[in-house]
């Protein structure tokens, strides 16, 4: 059954077994560094039984993540009765992107664009949504964005933008999307970063970061005593932190706009899906 795939499969569809981010550095502002893992060398074919067991098996686990979606809010209730249970409601983000994030690594070494597409829209559509539901927790937030910016941004150009090798199934290095599926990408952008932007400001979630800094640096150099230092230097690492997300918040799917502009300019201005 598809539920059950193999750690490698013949063909060179390997299922990634990747270890979860320690809890410690959930909101550290450590850039993120991550490598796309490599795609099979050729698609799956359609109608296959490797295909369907795919499909099968990606499906299980996005409802399965919607459903920990759904039982959000009886996350402690749950916990409490039955720390173990499977299906346990999400207590923030960072656990649905510890779900999410294996399950896009393995739809990106499909290698099979009409996949690919498909999966990664839902994923950034759940995303998208889940935002304005959790606190703001910027550093997985960001990478798992980052890492979505990155496979939109290829599937378009229909070339690996870490490589520059032509993806499967575009071996002649175009990309192979419709304009639906570019419009659908361009819509799911424009209002994740409107998300983000409004989550981040939340509750102070930034913004108070940055009034403390300020307060700070207006004192004078008497206030910098040893017995405020550790205090003060804590506030200029906050300052710190609080520039870095605004500059993530900005690049959020940058390169996937960069290539939607490029695919704008290449349909023409005549093309009604691209109408503003």
């Amino acid at each position: 059954m598809a539920s059950s795939l193999p750690e490698q499969e013949s063909g060179g569809f390997l299922r990634p077994m990747l270890p979860s981010p320690p809890a410690s550095s959930v909101n550290s502002p450590a850039a993120a560094h991550f490598v796309l893992l490599e795609p099979r060398s050729r698609p799956l074919r359609s109608g296959s039984s490797k295909e369907s067991d795919f499909i099968n098996y990606v499906e299980q686990k996005l409802l399965a993540i919607s459903r920990r979606y759904e039982n959000r809010f009886s996350a402690t209730l749950s916990e409490e009765a039955n720390p173990d249970v499977e299906g346990r409601g999400y207590k923030n983000i960072a656990e649905e992107i510890r779900d999410l994030d294996p399950v896009v690594d393995l739809v990106w070494i499909s290698g099979t664009p009409s996949l690919q597409i498909a999966f990664l829209l839902t994923i950034a559509l759940t995303m998208m949504t889940s935002l304005s539901c959790f606190p703001f927790m910027p550093r997985p937030t960001f990478q798992l964005l980052q890492k979505l910016d990155l496979m939109f941004a290829s599937l378009l150009k229909g070339v690996s933008l870490e490589t520059g090798e032509a993806l499967p199934g575009s071996e002649t290095g175009r990309s192979k999307l419709s304009t639906t599926e570019k419009v659908r990408i361009r819509g799911i952008v424009e209002r994740t970063r409107i998300a983000v932007v409004e989550v981040a400001g939340k509750d102070g979630s930034l913004a108070d970061v940055s009034t403390v800094a300020q307060s700070t640096m207006t004192d004078t150099e008497d206030d910098f005593n040893p017995t405020t230092e550790d205090e003060n230097m804590d506030v200029l690492e906050d300052e710190s932190s609080h520039r870095r997300w605004e500059m993530d918040i900005a690049r959020v799917y940058e390169r996937t706009i960069v290539e939607l502009g490029m695919a704008l300019d290449a349909a023409g201005p005549g093309n009604d899906g691209w109408a503003p």
